[in-house]
């Protein structure tokens, strides 16, 4: 029979020996590790950025109140313009401005502007819709409430919705690439006035 001391002894030998164990098996463990073969493929180009939305900059808004009253009595002729900016440089810009559109008789623009390119992220030139009630046929006359928008876009206007982008990647997958509107409405009351 082992005494208590021998036990101890024995006891503490086998510890000492399997955390030995551990702490070996551990390092072969990093060891081999880093004898596996590393995958070092690279890339032939940079990923591509997704597309990111323009931004309408309201401070330069025309006009700035969002409901004009009283238009053909105290005043002919409205200016509306948007100011743009967009972080995508390359991107082409294009101002859409609909007039009472209506989703039960969907009709295209009534103008569309496309914004200069200067490779910054702030458009030089702005969208601008001009209306006079003293010329002929004059959106805008009858009067009663007009709404009148500026669909501002980065991709091309499907019923009033950007179109997406397929992009192939180089791994052979590939990825949609999301077109982008952003909208700043007016609603104009027109009355009858002495405008012609």
């Amino acid at each position: 029979m082992m005494d208590s001391t021998t036990r101890r002894e024995v006891w503490d030998r086998r510890s000492g020996q399997g955390w030995a164990t551990c702490v070996l098996a551990a390092s072969l463990g990093l060891l081999v590790g880093c004898l596996l073969p590393q995958d070092d493929t690279l890339l032939d180009e940079p990923p591509r950025f997704m597309n990111r939305s323009p931004r309408i900059i309201e401070s330069l808004v025309l006009p700035q109140e969002h409901i004009i009253q009283d238009f053909g009595g105290s005043r002919c002729e409205l200016t509306f313009e948007v100011a743009v900016e967009d972080p995508d440089v390359d991107d082409r810009i294009k101002v859409h401005w609909f007039i009472d559109y209506s989703p039960q008789d969907p009709r295209g623009p009534y103008r569309e502007i496309a914004l200069t390119n200067n490779g910054e992220a702030r458009r030089p030139d702005r969208g601008t819709l001009r209306i006079n009630l003293a010329s002929a046929n004059a959106e805008l006359s009858t009067p009663g409430q007009h709404l009148v928008e500026a669909l501002v876009s980065d991709a091309e206007l499907t019923d009033r919705e950007p179109e997406s982008q397929v992009v192939n990647l180089p791994d052979g997958g590939s990825i949609i690439d999301p077109g982008f509107v952003i909208s700043y409405s007016w609603v104009v009351n027109t009355v009858q006035g002495d405008c012609r």
